[in-house]
C-alpha cells in the first residue's frame, strides 16, 4: 500500500479492523467532511465571483448576463488558489498534495481515446433522452431546460457580448474550469477518501459528488458517467494530469470550439460549424470502442505495475535477509575459559594456554 490510499485487492490491516465501530466511524466522519470541505471552498468561490461581478456590474451599469465567460474565468482564479491551501492544509505535513505520477506515451494515447470515446457515450446519453423526452412530457421540459442552460447564447446575443468576454470563456470553460473540478473532485474528493475507505467506494462517492453538483438532471446524468471514468483513470494512472487532460478535451471538443466559433469574432461560421460538428460527432463515435479497450488496458498496466511493486518489494526483502552473516566463518576456541568458571578455573586455564603457546 502506497501513501495515497488502498492499493485495489489489498485489505486493511489487522490494527484497522479490530477498531471499535465508534471509532470506525468517527474516523470515517473526519475523511468524510474533509473531502466535503473541498466541494465548499469550490462552491464558495462560484458565490464569491458571483457577488463581487455583480457589485461591479450594478456600479459601472453593466449587463452582468453578458459576462458569464468571466464570471467563470475568475471564480476559477479565486478557487484554484484557495483549493491548493486547503488541501495543504489537510494532508498531512510532507506528503504530497496528490498522485501526480508521470505518464508514459502509451497512457497519454489511452487518455485521449477514452476522452473522445466519453464525449460518444455522452453524445448517445443524450440522443435517448431527446427519444424518451418525445413521449414523456416531464423528461421533455428537462431537456429543452438542459439546451438552455448550455447554449450560451439563448438569451443574450452574441453580438452583445464583449469580445474578452467570449476570450475568458473560452479559456475559463475550456483550461480553468477543468483544473478547479479536478482538484476539487479527483484530489479534494476521491484522494481523501482511497486514504481510508476501499477505492470501489471512494470512485464510488467522489462521481456522485461530480454529478450531483452539476445540479440540472439531464446534465447530471451524464455527469455520473464521467465522474466515475475520471475516478478510476485517475486511480489507475495514480496522476491528475491524467484527469486534467482528459476534461480539457471534453469541455474543449464537447462545445467550447463550437461556442466559441458562433461567437461571431471571426466572422460568419454558421457555414462551417455544421462541417466541423459532422467530423466531431464521427471521431466521438469511431473511438468509443477504442475508448473501452484503452480503460481496459490502464486498468491492465495499473494491475502489472502492483505485481512488478509486490516482487520488488519482496526481493528487497530477499536481499535484506539474504546479508552476509557476521559469525558464520566463527571457530570457538576450545581451549577458551566457559563464561560459566569460576575467576581461579578461568586464570588455572590461561596459564595453562601461555604454557603451550610457550
Amino acid at each position: 500500500m502506497n501513501n495515497q490510499g488502498w492499493e485495489s485487492g489489498e485489505k486493511m490491516t489487522e490494527s484497522v479492523r479490530k477498531q471499535p465501530l465508534g471509532i470506525k466511524i468517527l474516523d470515517w466522519s473526519v475523511y468524510l467532511l474533509a473531502a466535503a470541505g473541498a466541494v465548499c471552498v469550490m462552491i464558495g468561490a462560484q458565490y464569491l465571483a458571483v457577488y463581487a461581478l455583480s457589485i461591479v456590474t450594478y456600479v459601472a451599469n453593466i449587463n452582468f448576463s453578458v459576462l458569464e465567460g468571466t464570471v467563470t474565468f475568475v471564480y476559477s482564479i479565486i478557487a484554484i488558489p484557495f483549493l491548493l491551501l486547503y488541501l495543504k492544509l489537510i494532508r498531512p505535513k510532507g506528503t504530497p498534495l496528490c498522485m501526480n505520477g508521470k505518464l508514459d506515451i502509451a497512457q497519454k494515447i489511452f487518455i485521449v481515446v477514452i476522452a473522445f470515446g466519453l464525449m460518444g457515450i455522452v453524445t448517445i446519453y443524450l440522443i435517448v433522452a431527446n427519444k424518451i423526452a418525445a413521449s414523456f412530457t416531464p423528461l421533455a421540459e428537462q431537456v429543452d431546460d438542459y439546451y438552455q442552460s448550455v447554449d450560451r447564447y439563448a438569451v443574450v446575443e452574441a453580438s452583445e457580448i464583449p469580445v474578452f468576454d467570449h476570450i475568458l470563456n473560452l479559456i475559463g470553460v475550456c483550461i480553468l474550469a477543468p483544473i478547479t473540478e479536478e482538484l476539487t473532485f479527483r484530489v479534494g474528493v476521491l484522494d481523501t477518501l482511497l486514504k481510508k475507505i476501499h477505492p470501489v467506494a471512494a470512485v464510488l462517492l467522489s462521481g456522485v459528488a461530480f454529478g450531483v453538483l452539476h445540479m440540472q438532471i439531464i446534465q447530471v446524468g451524464y455527469a455520473l458517467l464521467a465522474g466515475f471514468f475520471l475516478g478510476w483513470v485517475y486511480y489507475y494512472t495514480k496522476s491528475i494530469r491524467s484527469t486534467i487532460v482528459m476534461h480539457i478535451l471534453f469541455n474543449l471538443f464537447g462545445s467550447g470550439i463550437q461556442t466559441f466559433l458562433e461567437s461571431g469574432i471571426f466572422g460568419d461560421m454558421s457555414a462551417f460549424i455544421p462541417e466541423y460538428n459532422a467530423y466531431s460527432l464521427l471521431a466521438e463515435f469511431s473511438l468509443i470502442l477504442p475508448a473501452i479497450v484503452c480503460f481496459f488496458f490502464l486498468r491492465a498496466m495499473y494491475k502489472n505495475s502492483i505485481r512488478i511493486d509486490t516482487r520488488a518489494l519482496a526481493e528487497e526483502a530477499v536481499v535484506v535477509m539474504d546479508h552476509d552473516d557476521p559469525v558464520a566463518d566463527f571457530e570457538p576456541d576450545e581451549n577458551a575459559p566457559s563464561p560459566f568458571a569460576s575467576a581461579k578455573e578461568k586464570e588455572e586455564t590461561s596459564g595453562d594456554t601461555a604454557d603451550e603457546q610457550a
